[in-house]
């Protein structure tokens, strides 16, 4: 992989990816609504004004051929537009687009973003008497994005599609009230710490990983195959709580169980990432303790400017 484009480079995993990028020597071409610094640490990269709704001007603002095209963008990934299914619908139609524009720019490579949530919502949604939540939307959008972008590559001879499951990632810079930023902020404030008894499983995975995975996938991932990246140490969701409480005051008291659990617990092999490993290269680096010990000072300063 010499050079990349990346959709979506603005966001969280978006940054980590340039970063990622450029640290292995590649040329980005990274793609935002606003042509804002980014941070990438190098001068080899480009950055492309361009919306989703624009995108098939892509190939001539970029000029040049790219071997590799990692498609993050995606609008509503957190907050109520999960549930907003004309919004995800869209985000379905640009990621088949995205591998058009990929195709007409020479690619050698598509990298989809995708998530666990692909995976709850087909273990779930097809069972008789289901109730989705809003949530199921967003799962059942990048279901889509996922088979019909890997089913539009097929058109083009010499493209390869690759899809990557992401967990939940954490980490310095990210803004959305995910649990790992919602548990934090809970007990920062000082409110009771009430959670669901924890007996789920679950995965964090740092942002450092989910780039090095997601680049590790558009280097040596194999022709249509869906990877997981994950941490390597899947853990009952307690394991996690009390971590991230101890990262902040090892005093707080938890009341693990005062909330109800209505999802569905998936087993330990649901988070297995040897696959990728074994494929690739991968290698988790960054452990859940050392990453949230690094994580909390950061949320803690964000919520006192009122920004989590």
């Amino acid at each position: 992989m010499q050079t990349a484009v990346i959709t979506g480079a603005s966001g969280f995993i978006g940054r980590s990816l340039l970063r990622e990028l450029c640290s292995r020597g590649v040329k980005v071409y990274a793609v935002v609504r606003d042509t804002v610094p980014l941070g990438g640490g190098e001068s080899d990269v480009e950055l492309v004004r361009c919306d989703m709704t624009q995108l098939r001007s892509l190939p001539q603002k970029v000029g040049q051929p790219v071997d590799t095209f990692f498609h993050l963008a995606w609008e509503g990934s957190t907050g109520d537009a999960r549930g907003d299914y004309c919004v995800q619908l869209k985000n379905a139609q640009w990621a088949a687009e995205a591998v058009e524009v990929a195709g007409q720019m020479g690619c050698t490579r598509f990298v989809g973003a995708g998530t666990l949530a692909e995976l709850d919502v087909n273990a779930y949604i097809p069972q008789d008497g289901s109730s989705p939540n809003r949530v199921s939307c967003y799962g059942s959008a990048k279901i889509a994005a996922h088979y019909m972008s890997k089913a539009v590559c097929s058109r083009f001879s010499e493209m390869q599609h690759c899809w990557a499951y992401i967990s939940n990632t954490y980490g310095i810079g990210n803004y959305t009230l995910n649990f790992v930023n919602f548990a934090a902020k809970v007990m920062i404030r000082g409110e009771p710490a009430n959670f669901t008894a924890g007996d789920q499983m679950y995965d964090f995975v740092s942002a450092a990983d989910t780039a090095q995975g997601l680049a590790c996938i558009g280097e040596s991932g194999k022709a249509n195959y869906a990877y997981y990246i994950g941490s390597g140490h899947p853990a009952p969701l307690k394991v996690f709580i009390r971590q991230i409480r101890d990262a902040v005051e090892p005093g707080i008291e938890l009341h693990l169980g005062a909330v109800p659990f209505h999802g569905v617990s998936q087993p330990k092999e649901f988070f297995d990432c040897h696959k990728l490993m074994t494929d690739t290269g991968y290698q988790p680096k960054v452990t859940f303790e050392n990453g949230i010990r690094e994580t909390i000072p950061w949320i803690r300063e964000q919520i006192s400017f009122g920004k989590i």
